[in-house]
């Protein structure tokens, strides 16, 4: 029997036909599980070609529109939407967006830690320039450093 199991496999890796449709298909996970690993692996480019239609199109429920050119990414649900759906309060995250504004009203952070948190990220960037400058303007070790560290010695 798990001769003939194993026979269906390859069958079915070969006629794999991927559901990429956004009224069923709402994201790319959906795609793979029910997937064996073998099956992926013999279809890879049909599987990265599927899973990229998908993440290309809008997250919203029925919604078909592509959103490759076009579209935004919610910062609270971390999925993307076109510009219809984008707003966080039409596709499900307005109560979040309102926790997170009532949280600002009522919480302010003082002008002077605002100010500090600027500062900061303006010296890291400063720091990852003069590092990158740094790394740019090493040389490399040289090949033969035993030769030269005897004629050093003498």
């Amino acid at each position: 029997m798990a001769s003939s199991s194993s026979n269906e496999l390859p069958e079915r890796a070969e006629q794999l036909k991927l559901d990429t449709n956004p009224k069923t298909v709402t994201k790319a996970t959906e795609i793979l599980k029910p997937l064996p690993s073998e099956a992926v692996e013999k279809n890879l480019d049909n599987v990265l070609e599927a899973v990229k239609t998908v993440d290309q199109t809008c997250d919203f429920k029925r919604c078909k529109q592509k959103t490759n050119m076009m579209g935004s990414d919610c910062g609270f649900c971390k999925q993307r939407y076109c510009f219809k759906h984008g707003l966080p309060e039409i596709h499900g995250c307005g109560e979040a967006v309102k926790r997170q504004e009532r949280e600002e009203f009522m919480h302010p952070l003082p002008a002077k830690t605002v100010q500090a948190q600027e500062d900061l990220k303006k010296a890291h960037s400063r720091l990852d320039q003069k590092l990158k400058q740094m790394n740019l303007g090493r040389k490399a070790k040289p090949t033969g450093t035993s030769s030269s560290k005897k004629k050093g010695k003498s």
